[in-house]
């Protein structure tokens, strides 16, 4: 573990950290047999915080002392990140410099550039279509070069020593314009099927479309094969399906699964266009797996699973510009909470055909085949519970085979094992305050929630804050790193909470708000009040 280190352009707010620095001395991150006490004191000089089991909300941050209002009791460093597409000119890809006003002046990519290595179609693909006439061919380089930019030189530089040098870094640069021609081929084809589909509802109102035809067609297929009684599948349970309340996370967790198994066979949701978001999350997966490649070469990724708690509170404290690779591991997948709040959501509040809210009262519960068949992973009410994932495997997958980036096979279970750790825990790079300090004046959890959004990324150190909508803990970043600040006098033993977002909406907005992106009912002590609150105003109107 390096020495921790400030760097002199940080801004720490008044508190322990360069203090405790001090105190440590020049031998403070040196290995020794002695590792675990010097851990112990690095966590409890440096930062005042401690990880623990909450019952009903996984892990936690607790207060290991006192603490005073303004004191830094943690920061953390991203493992990956992502760029707006609306503000990818404007906002460098290393530092997160924002400027609303004009670009920033180097381009990932030159425009001029010509390196076989942002090739597309490189030499590895034309050897494998053989023959002289292919050893002729020119590599053919994206026509949609990826647009992300820097500030500075050095910024530059640092991103391409961080990703394992220039050939990874080209490597990753190509996989990302591989994904702009994908994002660009999709969206050709469904301006083309609209048209087409316009053109066909002038002729006739009672022809199928594209989507009906296919799904009808995957249903024959599916159909034909199991009665020729090739690949079916004999469910060694008496229903042909079940209730999803009725299984465990793990058993629930090997039908998906098995259903991603179906939908990677057969290409479902292939041509689904992620919206702006997702693809974003898309492009972060990217700059995660890549950067998973560049850092197993160089460290071990391995922690001792006793005290990985110390080590990912210590993390925040050594001198790096990038988060440790393991902790993300230490982030549980939340895949099987997805689908089950996806298919509550559906049972809640459904449509009928009318168009009317069907009544919680009159729905019976969703249940789920056992072996889902092509034709019912399409047309299934859940169905819409893989789409935007699918579709951005999809892409992904289909711009990793087109990079040749020499990392291997990109199988659905290791999209899957980032996506599901990343989609509910990355934290949102907002253009800063001008002044720092002053943001602690501006209330609670009030930072860079009303601030311009330039992306995201993932700090997995950081990932054990739990919310609270009056948080005692405000997230204040400062270029790459993300500082966590108090608000307020916590005493020792104290959970620490950050907001997940904005605070100032009703108790009702603010609930379903974390619900539908983060898939719990807010019971902090503020939402209960306020809810009581609402529930004394309703009765005096009976």
């Amino acid at each position: 573990m390096s020495k921790p280190s400030i760097d002199e352009h940080d801004v720490f707010l008044p508190g322990i950290l360069p203090t405790a620095q001090k105190m440590l001395g020049p031998a403070a991150g040196c290995e020794s047999p002695k590792t675990d006490a010097k851990r112990e004191i690095l966590d409890a000089a440096l930062f005042p915080v401690s990880i623990r089991h909450v019952a009903g909300r996984g892990r936690g941050f607790f207060a290991t002392r006192d603490i005073q209002p303004g004191e830094t009791v943690f920061r953390a460093v991203p493992l990956a990140w992502a760029i707006s597409e609306d503000w990818m000119k404007n906002t460098c890809w290393w530092c997160f410099a924002y400027n609303s006003r004009r670009a920033h002046p180097i381009k990932a990519i030159d425009v001029g550039a010509t390196n076989s290595t942002l090739a597309i179609d490189g030499p590895q693909a034309s050897k494998k279509r053989g023959g002289a006439t292919a050893a002729k061919s020119s590599p053919r380089v994206s026509s949609n070069r990826y647009k992300g930019v820097f500030c500075s030189l050095e910024c530059h530089q640092t991103a391409i020593s961080a990703h394992g040098g220039q050939e990874k870094w080209d490597g990753y640069l190509a996989l990302l314009s591989a994904m702009e021609d994908e994002i660009q081929l999709r969206s050709s084809q469904i301006t083309r099927s609209s048209k087409a589909r316009e053109r066909t509802e002038l002729c006739s109102s009672t022809l199928p479309d594209s989507s009906q035809l296919r799904s009808a067609v995957v249903e024959l297929e599916s159909t034909l094969l199991s009665e020729s009684g090739e690949k079916r599948v004999t469910s060694s349970y008496p229903d042909a399906d079940f209730d999803p309340d009725d299984l465990t996370d793990d058993q629930l967790g090997e039908w998906i699964s098995a259903v991603w198994d179906t939908i990677t066979e057969h290409r479902l949701f292939s041509d689904y266009m992620p919206d702006s978001s997702e693809r974003e999350l898309t492009r972060l997966i990217a700059n995660q797996l890549c950067l998973c490649d560049a850092l197993s070469t160089d460290r071990d990724s391995s922690i001792p699973t006793a005290d990985w708690q110390t080590e990912m509170v210590a993390s925040g404290a050594a001198d790096r510009n990038i988060a440790p690779l393991e902790a993300l591991f230490h982030v549980k997948s939340n895949e099987t909470e997805v689908l089950r709040a996806s298919i509550c959501q559906m049972q809640l509040a459904p449509t009928s055909l009318d168009g009317s809210a069907s009544t919680p009262a009159t729905i019976a519960p969703i249940r789920l085949p056992w072996h889902p068949s092509p034709a019912q992973i399409l047309q299934s009410q859940w169905s819409s519970s893989f789409q935007a994932a699918a579709g951005s495997y999809s892409l992904l997958a289909r711009a990793w085979e087109r990079a040749a980036n020499n990392l291997g096979a990109l199988s659905h279970a290791k999209f899957r094992g980032v996506y599901y750790r990343e989609k509910a825990n990355s934290f949102g790079i907002w253009d800063p305050p001008t002044d720092v300090l002053q943001s602690l004046t501006d209330g609670p959890g009030i930072s860079y929630d009303e601030r311009e959004w330039v992306g995201f990324s993932i700090y997995p150190t950081a990932v054990y804050f739990n919310h609270s909508c009056a948080p005692n803990v405000s997230k204040l970043r400062h270029g790459r790193t993300m500082n966590f600040v108090s608000n307020q006098c916590v005493q020792s033993g104290e959970e620490l909470f950050i907001s997940y977002g904005s605070i100032t909406d009703t108790v009702s907005e603010r609930r379903d708000r974390l619900k539908d992106h983060f898939f719990f009912e807010c019971a902090c002590e503020r939402c209960i009040a306020e809810s009581s609150v609402q529930l004394c105003a309703l009765d005096s109107q009976i």
